[in-house]
């Protein structure tokens, strides 16, 4: 049987379209503490992101229910901004969502530890 690490650090990378889609999952049995996740606008206009979380905190719910973190959120053109000014948790299942007004103008990147979270 292989080891799973107790932790792992990540780096996700995600071009932002208008269709609010899954920047990151977290896995089975693991959870995942947010580090930081910065939106670099690399157009010359004003864009909005919008990002939120979809699941219920570890419990597979089909469909998993949607909540806003950040709505319409003005990044100002040739600019970068934090999108989370604390940790933020994702437990199993759960889904970070975002979008932006206009496609392929915002990268999203995303710094994030997982760590295994099974019930004893």
């Amino acid at each position: 049987m292989a080891d799973i690490p107790l932790n792992y650090f990540r780096r996700q990378v995600y071009t932002l379209t208008t269709s609010p889609s899954a920047v990151y999952i977290a896995p089975f049995d693991r959870a995942a503490i947010l580090l930081a996740g910065y939106a670099t606008n690399l157009s010359p206009s004003d864009v909005t992101v919008t990002i939120g979380v979809s699941g219920v905190g570890g419990t597979f719910v089909d469909p998993l229910p949607y909540y806003d973190y950040a709505k319409n959120h003005l990044i100002s053109g040739n600019d970068t901004t934090s999108m989370f000014p604390n940790k933020f948790v994702l437990n199993q299942y759960d889904a970070l969502i975002a979008s932006c007004n206009t496609p392929g103008a915002v990268v999203f990147n995303i710094s994030l530890l997982e760590t295994v979270n099974t019930l004893a």
